[in-house]
Protein backbone atom coordinates (compact mmCIF):
# COMPACT_ATOMS: atom_id res chain seq x y z
CA UNK A 1 0.00 0.00 0.00
CA UNK A 2 1.57 3.95 -1.07
CA UNK A 3 0.15 6.80 -0.23
CA UNK A 4 1.42 10.59 -0.85
CA UNK A 5 5.10 11.09 1.13
CA UNK A 6 4.90 14.29 2.70
CA UNK A 7 8.85 13.17 3.66
CA UNK A 8 10.01 13.12 0.33
CA UNK A 9 12.55 15.28 -1.90
CA UNK A 10 11.64 17.11 -4.48
CA UNK A 11 14.72 15.62 -7.20
CA UNK A 12 17.12 12.28 -6.73
CA UNK A 13 20.22 14.07 -5.82
CA UNK A 14 22.36 17.27 -5.20
CA UNK A 15 25.95 16.73 -7.18
CA UNK A 16 26.83 20.21 -4.15
CA UNK A 17 25.62 18.01 -1.39
CA UNK A 18 28.59 17.99 1.00
CA UNK A 19 30.31 14.70 2.36
CA UNK A 20 33.22 14.06 4.70
CA UNK A 21 36.35 12.06 2.96
CA UNK A 22 37.35 9.02 4.75
CA UNK A 23 40.69 7.47 4.54
CA UNK A 24 40.60 3.89 2.34
CA UNK A 25 39.83 0.37 4.38
CA UNK A 26 42.79 -0.73 5.85
CA UNK A 27 43.68 -4.72 4.74
CA UNK A 28 41.73 -7.07 7.00
CA UNK A 29 38.67 -4.03 7.66
CA UNK A 30 36.50 -6.01 10.32
CA UNK A 31 32.81 -5.82 9.58
CA UNK A 32 31.81 -5.55 13.02
CA UNK A 33 34.56 -4.13 14.96
CA UNK A 34 36.24 -1.39 12.72
CA UNK A 35 35.02 2.08 11.65
CA UNK A 36 35.68 4.33 9.06
CA UNK A 37 38.35 7.02 9.72
CA UNK A 38 37.70 10.68 8.16
CA UNK A 39 40.93 12.53 7.03
CA UNK A 40 39.03 15.87 7.95
CA UNK A 41 38.33 16.76 4.78
CA UNK A 42 34.98 17.64 3.07
CA UNK A 43 34.30 17.62 -0.36
CA UNK A 44 30.32 17.70 -2.58
CA UNK A 45 28.89 14.75 -3.49
CA UNK A 46 30.49 15.02 -7.56
CA UNK A 47 33.96 15.40 -6.50
CA UNK A 48 33.64 12.40 -4.51
CA UNK A 49 31.97 9.82 -6.91
CA UNK A 50 34.18 11.39 -10.01
CA UNK A 51 37.44 11.22 -8.19
CA UNK A 52 36.34 7.75 -6.34
CA UNK A 53 36.94 9.09 -3.23
CA UNK A 54 35.54 7.28 0.14
CA UNK A 55 32.80 8.42 2.06
CA UNK A 56 29.95 7.20 3.88
CA UNK A 57 26.28 6.27 3.61
CA UNK A 58 23.17 4.16 5.14
CA UNK A 59 21.36 1.00 4.22
CA UNK A 60 18.33 0.17 5.77
CA UNK A 61 16.91 -3.27 5.20
CA UNK A 62 13.12 -3.12 5.85
CA UNK A 63 12.45 -7.41 6.86
CA UNK A 64 9.53 -9.36 7.71
CA UNK A 65 11.23 -12.25 9.80
CA UNK A 66 7.93 -14.15 9.90
CA UNK A 67 7.41 -14.95 6.22
CA UNK A 68 11.24 -14.51 4.94
CA UNK A 69 10.70 -11.13 3.20
CA UNK A 70 12.35 -8.21 2.29
CA UNK A 71 11.60 -4.73 0.74
CA UNK A 72 13.20 -3.53 -2.08
CA UNK A 73 13.16 -0.18 -4.12
CA UNK A 74 13.79 0.30 -7.73
CA UNK A 75 16.15 3.01 -7.73
CA UNK A 76 14.71 5.95 -10.24
CA UNK A 77 16.03 6.65 -13.22
CA UNK A 78 17.40 9.73 -12.51
CA UNK A 79 19.71 8.44 -9.91
CA UNK A 80 23.60 9.01 -10.45
CA UNK A 81 24.37 5.32 -9.81
CA UNK A 82 23.29 2.26 -10.17
CA UNK A 83 19.28 3.55 -11.66
CA UNK A 84 16.28 1.63 -12.23
CA UNK A 85 17.54 -1.13 -10.53
CA UNK A 86 16.20 -3.05 -7.31
CA UNK A 87 18.02 -2.38 -4.26
CA UNK A 88 18.62 -2.04 -0.39
CA UNK A 89 14.64 -0.95 1.21
CA UNK A 90 16.18 2.37 1.86
CA UNK A 91 19.75 4.18 1.76
CA UNK A 92 21.89 7.26 1.35
CA UNK A 93 24.92 9.32 1.88
CA UNK A 94 25.77 10.60 5.46
CA UNK A 95 25.93 14.50 4.92
CA UNK A 96 29.04 15.89 6.17
CA UNK A 97 28.63 16.37 9.84
CA UNK A 98 25.91 14.36 10.24
CA UNK A 99 25.50 11.10 12.01
CA UNK A 100 24.58 7.28 10.93
CA UNK A 101 21.74 6.66 13.24
CA UNK A 102 20.13 9.86 12.43
CA UNK A 103 20.40 9.78 8.65
CA UNK A 104 18.97 6.04 8.44
CA UNK A 105 15.37 7.32 10.11
CA UNK A 106 15.50 10.66 7.46
CA UNK A 107 16.23 8.31 4.42
CA UNK A 108 13.07 5.76 5.72
CA UNK A 109 11.28 8.81 6.08
CA UNK A 110 12.23 10.34 3.06
CA UNK A 111 12.10 7.58 0.30
CA UNK A 112 9.13 4.97 1.81
CA UNK A 113 7.63 7.36 4.06
CA UNK A 114 8.58 4.68 7.29
CA UNK A 115 8.86 6.33 10.11
CA UNK A 116 10.95 5.17 13.25
CA UNK A 117 12.96 6.17 16.06
CA UNK A 118 17.20 5.53 16.17
CA UNK A 119 16.04 2.75 18.82
CA UNK A 120 14.38 0.63 16.59
CA UNK A 121 16.83 -0.10 14.33
CA UNK A 122 19.36 -2.55 14.44
CA UNK A 123 23.00 -2.23 13.12
CA UNK A 124 24.69 -4.94 11.63
CA UNK A 125 28.12 -3.59 11.08
CA UNK A 126 30.28 -1.49 8.35
CA UNK A 127 30.74 -3.31 5.07
CA UNK A 128 33.66 -0.98 2.59
CA UNK A 129 32.46 -1.48 -0.63
CA UNK A 130 34.57 -0.21 -3.75
CA UNK A 131 32.46 -0.28 -6.16
CA UNK A 132 33.24 3.39 -8.17
CA UNK A 133 34.28 0.94 -11.20
CA UNK A 134 31.18 -0.74 -11.41
CA UNK A 135 28.69 1.88 -11.83
CA UNK A 136 28.47 3.10 -8.12
CA UNK A 137 30.99 4.63 -6.18
CA UNK A 138 33.98 4.17 -2.92
CA UNK A 139 31.91 3.64 0.30
CA UNK A 140 31.91 2.74 3.98
CA UNK A 141 27.76 0.85 4.67
CA UNK A 142 26.52 1.50 7.55
CA UNK A 143 23.81 -1.73 7.60
CA UNK A 144 20.59 -1.49 9.68
CA UNK A 145 17.54 -3.77 9.68
CA UNK A 146 14.10 -2.78 10.97
CA UNK A 147 11.89 -5.49 11.53
CA UNK A 148 8.25 -5.04 10.61
CA UNK A 149 4.90 -6.71 8.98
CA UNK A 150 4.86 -6.79 5.12
CA UNK A 151 1.09 -7.27 5.51
CA UNK A 152 0.40 -4.11 7.48
CA UNK A 153 3.47 -1.66 6.40
CA UNK A 154 2.56 1.19 4.92
CA UNK A 155 4.58 2.59 1.98
CA UNK A 156 4.66 6.34 0.83
CA UNK A 157 7.52 6.67 -2.03
CA UNK A 158 9.96 9.51 -2.65
CA UNK A 159 8.99 9.19 -6.43
CA UNK A 160 12.16 11.69 -7.04
CA UNK A 161 14.28 8.62 -5.64
CA UNK A 162 12.26 5.63 -5.78
CA UNK A 163 10.27 4.14 -8.43
CA UNK A 164 8.45 0.86 -6.91
CA UNK A 165 8.62 -0.85 -3.59
CA UNK A 166 8.13 -4.53 -3.98
CA UNK A 167 8.43 -7.55 -1.31
CA UNK A 168 10.94 -10.44 -2.16
CA UNK A 169 11.92 -13.94 -0.45
CA UNK A 170 15.20 -13.69 1.41
CA UNK A 171 16.05 -16.90 -0.59
CA UNK A 172 15.41 -15.26 -4.15
CA UNK A 173 17.55 -12.16 -2.91
CA UNK A 174 19.97 -14.04 -1.77
CA UNK A 175 20.52 -15.76 -5.41
CA UNK A 176 20.08 -12.86 -7.53
CA UNK A 177 23.22 -10.92 -5.45
CA UNK A 178 25.33 -14.39 -5.41
CA UNK A 179 24.46 -14.61 -9.59
CA UNK A 180 25.33 -11.08 -9.99
CA UNK A 181 21.70 -10.47 -11.63
CA UNK A 182 21.79 -7.21 -13.12
CA UNK A 183 18.67 -6.61 -11.96
CA UNK A 184 19.78 -5.82 -8.70
CA UNK A 185 22.56 -3.48 -6.91
CA UNK A 186 25.55 -5.55 -6.69
CA UNK A 187 26.79 -6.26 -3.33
CA UNK A 188 30.11 -7.60 -2.21
CA UNK A 189 30.94 -11.19 -0.82
CA UNK A 190 31.58 -9.33 2.34
CA UNK A 191 28.45 -7.56 2.09
CA UNK A 192 26.18 -10.21 1.19
CA UNK A 193 27.94 -12.80 4.14
CA UNK A 194 27.35 -10.56 7.24
CA UNK A 195 23.51 -9.21 5.81
CA UNK A 196 22.12 -12.83 5.30
CA UNK A 197 24.28 -14.75 8.45
CA UNK A 198 22.52 -11.76 10.02
CA UNK A 199 18.94 -12.37 8.92
CA UNK A 200 19.54 -15.87 9.82
CA UNK A 201 20.88 -15.34 13.34
CA UNK A 202 19.32 -12.83 14.71
CA UNK A 203 15.93 -12.27 13.35
CA UNK A 204 15.36 -16.18 12.33
CA UNK A 205 15.13 -16.47 8.64
CA UNK A 206 14.27 -19.57 7.09
CA UNK A 207 15.18 -20.10 3.80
Amino acid sequence: MTSRNPNALAEAQSSSEMFDVMCPPTAGFDVYKDRPVPTGESKTRGVVHQRKIWHRSVHVWLVDPKRSLVALQKRSPNKDTFPNRWDISAAGHIGSGDESRPTAVRELAEELGVICVEEDLDFLGTVPAEQADLGGCNCFEDMYVLRCDSESIAFAVGEAEVSAVAWMPVKELEEKLAASDPSVVPRTPTYRDAFFRHLRDEHGCAW
